[in-house]
């Protein structure tokens, strides 16, 4: 009994340390790092616009990093606020919730291996191989992500979980954890049995061994993205990178876009890292030089996701107002 009640409390004590871990783990988004490098990308950004646009630009550099407004902003707050409860539900949550990739691609490799047997000569991981395969990996993934980011925009019932997302009025870069744990475990879920069924094919392929090249244990692709400035994608620095280069890689601009609540914008800019996807499907928007928009959802009714109780339960509040009247009139 003792032995149990200890469990219980190490793993509240573990859940409650947990969102202080993120700054300094290089897997998570907001590693020291990877927001000092998006800092020095919006220092470039400043120099430019002082340069191209200084009547629009603030003349304290300072002013326009971290402007008062955004940073305390209800939204900003309500950021805040979400993610440090939400990253302990995580941790919570997960050893109950979460499809786990390494032990489903070991099994799929093992049913491979009974099916076909094993491969008399494994495939060679080298060097170009190795390239390969990191891009075909991230470019799987990516897809996923995607078309999981397009059916939560399109299927109204789960348009109101990921409501709790596009309801920020300012972006700062927790804005990125901003969303629903419904949403978190179904992305999560729906992307680890993707990419358990693709590692689980190369470990057959080669023999066992699952191919990658990785820069401190991060898909090498994955880690420049989170460099080249990730944490301006939720955030006011517009950082474009080009007419050419955005028809193949998602700028922070382009994601900020996506949070406009301007109609001509809805739906655009789903993709992650890759654009391609955008382009394929007829959902890209590449923004002119200057163009203004405001965040937020179309109808106003991101003024009602200011609280923490709102950003849980307001999207099943509203689900089952969609549902139980409609069937209260029948």
């Amino acid at each position: 009994m003792r032995q149990g009640l200890d469990g219980i409390g190490q793993t509240f004590w573990n859940a409650l340390r947990d969102p202080f871990r993120y700054p300094l783990d290089m897997n998570e988004r907001i590693f020291w790092g990877y927001l000092l490098s998006s800092l020095f990308l919006a220092v470039a950004v400043y120099a430019y616009l002082r340069r191209h646009r200084p009547e629009t630009t603030p003349a304290s550099l300072l002013g326009f990093l971290f402007p008062k407004k955004i940073y305390l902003h209800k939204s900003a707050i309500a950021d805040y606020q979400f993610f440090l409860v939400d990253r302990i539900v995580y941790v919570l949550l997960f050893p109950v919730l979460a499809v786990l990739v390494a032990p489903l691609a070991d099994a799929v490799t093992a049913a491979l291996t009974r099916q076909f047997g094993a491969l008399a000569t494994p495939w060679r991981a080298g060097l170009w191989m190795l390239l390969g395969v990191t891009l075909l990996q991230i470019l799987w993934i990516d897809f996923m992500l995607y078309y999981v980011h397009y059916i939560f925009h399109k299927v109204p019932a789960l348009w109101e979980f990921h409501k709790v997302h596009h309801s920020a009025e300012v972006m700062t870069p927790l804005t990125a954890y901003r969303m629903h744990p419904f949403e978190l475990f179904f992305n999560m879920n729906v992307t680890a049995v993707g990419i358990a069924l693709l590692v689980g094919l190369l470990g057959y392929l080669f023999g066992g061994i699952h191919p990658e090249f990785r820069i401190f244990d991060i898909n090498a692709v994955q880690f420049a993205f989170y460099v080249v400035g990730f944490n301006l994608r939720h955030s006011h620095v517009p950082l474009g990178y080009g007419r050419v280069l955005s028809q193949v890689f998602v700028s922070p601009w382009m994601h900020q876009v996506h949070h406009s609540r301007e109609t001509r914008h809805f739906d655009k800019n789903m993709g992650f890292i890759f654009s391609i996807w955008d382009r394929m499907f007829g959902t890209l928007h590449v923004p002119a030089p200057g163009e203004q928009f405001e965040l937020g959802l179309g109808d106003g009714e991101h003024v009602r996701f200011h609280s923490l109780p709102a950003l849980y339960f307001r999207p099943i509040a509203n689900l089952l107002r969609r549902w139980v009247k409609p069937a209260k009139a029948a």
